[in-house]
């Protein structure tokens, strides 16, 4: 049995403050913490003395999204720009600019971006090159939400418009769509090789079976 009433009591070991505005998205592995904020600025930490280490600086918007490799970071703007920085240098390595609206969402791994805007389109990019390798449209909203596996070579998109869509990664290809999973604006979605995980405005976490496009459980 488990005791519902049982409390778990944490304290924090620090406050990371340095930010103006909200702050709205986070990355973490062994080395950083990247944080991104309402102020424009990317704020990069030491994880083992929690110290800031740099900020970089060049969005005219508020940062929506980050992404973390190999001591590199990629951000996405309200702008409707994204910049890829060296950590340790602060330099800018390359601007990726396509993208008729502000982004919302990026997703980051091996050599490859994929970022979602409010032009309702998704673009996967050379991270190396900054070429734009395709674009993918179908969305009638903002994508809000991105998730992608090189290996698998499945790259998944949710949007406002309530919709889940599934797609080649590298052909651009739309393989299914989940059109009824949500009522409201769907906020994040993560997928493993059985299952994906989408959590909406209307109040609902969905677990959808990859194969067959079933819900297999609904958390309210």
């Amino acid at each position: 049995m488990v005791d519902r009433d049982r409390r778990v009591l944490a304290e924090p070991i620090a406050a990371l403050k340095g930010h103006t505005g909200g702050v709205l998205d986070l990355r973490i592995d062994s080395r950083w913490i990247v944080s991104c904020s309402k102020d424009t600025v990317i704020r990069v930490w030491d994880r083992k003395t929690l110290t800031l280490h740099r900020m970089l600086r060049g969005h005219e918007g508020p940062v929506n999204a980050v992404g973390l490799q190999n001591d590199r970071v990629v951000s996405a703007s309200g702008d409707g720009k994204m910049i890829l920085w060296d950590i340790e240098s602060g330099e800018r390595l390359r601007t990726f600019e396509g993208h008729d609206r502000g982004l919302a969402c990026i997703d980051f791994k091996n050599e490859l971006i994929v970022s979602g805007s409010n032009d309702c389109k998704v673009r996967v990019w050379n991270a190396q090159t900054g070429e734009c390798l395709r674009t993918l449209a179908g969305h009638n909203a903002l994508v809000r939400a991105i998730s992608f596996d090189p290996k698998t070579g499945r790259l998944l998109s949710a949007s406002y418009d309530k919709v889940v869509k599934v797609w080649d990664l590298y052909s651009g290809k739309l393989i299914r769509e989940f059109k009824y999973t949500h009522t409201s604006h769907i906020f994040d979605v993560k997928f493993n090789l059985g299952r994906i995980v989408s959590a909406s405005h209307d109040q609902r976490i969905c677990v959808l079976d990859f194969t067959t496009g079933l819900n297999a459980a609904v958390f309210i």
